[in-house]
This record gives C-alpha cells, structure tokens and sequence, in this order.
C-alpha cells in the first residue's frame, strides 16, 4: 500500500478508530523492535554470515543492507 493510501486511510478514521489503531500499531512495533533485536544479537554472534556477504561489521550491514540510519544502526547493536 503506498504512503497516499495510509493517508487516505489514516483520514478516513473517525477519532476514536484513530485513537485505537495508533495503539494497536504502537505496540506492533515494540514486538517488532525487540524480535528484530534479538535477531541482532544472533547475527552479531556470526560475523561469519554477514562477512560472506560482504559486509565488514554488522554496523555495515545494518546501514547497507538494513537500510538503518547510522544512529539507528548504533541504537539497535548496542541494545543487542
């Protein structure tokens, strides 16, 4: 779904169906956010894996592959 049609849907929500899909959406994301560290932590204990892909560290990996922010890459190895 483009970012058009998440607007028009996001608009189309009365207040309290807003309200509601926000918390649904926020806690999706923390699952997410600590399925995705742990996941990091895995791949940080084989170097091996991202390094046959090319990738010197898993910082590179998460920058070039991830496509994360070099904050967001720093953030999410040091919380793994």
């Amino acid at each position: 779904m483009t970012n058009t049609n998440l607007l028009a849907l996001a608009s189309g929500l009365s207040d309290p169906d807003l309200l509601a899909r926000l918390a649904a959406l926020a806690g999706r994301e923390r699952e997410a956010s600590v399925e995705l560290v742990a996941h990091l932590a895995e791949l940080d204990t084989r170097s091996s894996l991202y390094a046959a892909q090319g990738h010197g560290s898993l910082f590179t990996y998460c920058t070039e592959v991830l496509r994360f922010s070099e904050g967001a890459a720093s953030i999410q190895i040091y919380t793994a």
